[in-house]
């Protein structure tokens, strides 16, 4: 089975109820197979509307996974630290507090904007808040942080 059929078979309920597709998967952990979807929505998914998306998938996967050999079907979030994955995910998310890798650098602080390809963000600096900004270019990992 390709998995990217996935998303074109979640997409009637995806639209219906405003959800997200992020991403899926298929891994072998401790000698079982696992389909892992991962959905979002602005603001967050809550369980009930997993768990729903859960039931409609398996429902109707069955038509597709007739070469697979036997997995299990999981379906979450991608979670509060989820990783951004283009710029327009980096655009969804301004104002909110993340953690960047650079080649020479960590932060974690406020997105502010993104101008083009330029991101700028607000860091607390040993008690000072200050401005960084950076090319997307030199990004090795964005994501959504939890602030302490």
């Amino acid at each position: 089975m390709d998995i990217t059929v996935v998303n074109k078979i979640l997409e009637p309920f995806l639209k219906e109820n405003n959800l997200e597709f992020y991403d899926v998967s298929l891994e072998k952990e401790d000698g079982n197979l696992f389909l892992r979807v991962y959905l979002d929505k602005p603001g967050g998914i809550t369980i009930d509307e997993l768990s729903l998306a859960n039931e409609y998938l398996s429902e109707r996967i069955d038509e597709y996974d007739k070469d697979l050999p036997e997995y299990f079907l999981e379906v979450s979030s991608p979670g509060a630290e989820k990783v951004l994955r283009n710029l327009d995910e980096i655009k969804k998310h301004i104002n909110s507090y993340i953690h960047v890798e650079l080649p020479q650098m960590i932060y974690e602080g406020t997105l502010l904007d993104v101008l083009d390809s330029k991101i700028i963000m607000e860091i607390n600096a040993k008690g000072r808040f200050k401005k960084v900004s950076f090319d997307y270019e030199e990004v090795k990992l964005i994501r959504l942080a939890v602030k302490f």
